[in-house]
């Protein structure tokens, strides 16, 4: 499976939440907590990128701003990515991962010596 790697993170959905709806639409976080209907801590780790976002939140938003769940979903998926890219532990276990051929010719090798 290829990646491509990037240097620079994707933007947070958190991130567009603030710079692209909150701030102009000059709305709060509690004013948004009251539109998702969703405690205030909920949006304000969202916004703060103290949470990711779930999908339950992405519809949500897309409701509220009249955009596609897709939209809220890609941002998130695109930042999961780029940090499972970057975090050398996960690259690391990631090597060790068998891919299916592997196990095939593993399996065929040891039933031809059995």
């Amino acid at each position: 499976m290829a990646f491509t790697n990037s240097t620079r993170k994707p933007t947070t959905p958190g991130d567009i939440l603030l710079n692209e709806f909150l701030e102009p639409l000059h709305l709060k976080i509690a004013d948004l907590a009251e539109m998702l209907n969703v405690h205030r801590n909920s949006v304000s780790a969202l916004v703060n990128n103290n949470r990711k976002l779930t999908t339950d939140m992405a519809v949500r938003l897309a409701r509220a701003f009249d955009t596609t769940i897709e939209f809220w979903l890609n941002l998130q998926l695109n930042v999961d990515i780029w940090e499972i890219q970057h975090d050398e532990r996960m690259q690391a276990e990631h090597q060790q991962i068998i891919t299916a051929a592997e196990m095939l010719a593993k399996r065929k090798a040891q039933s031809s010596v059995a």
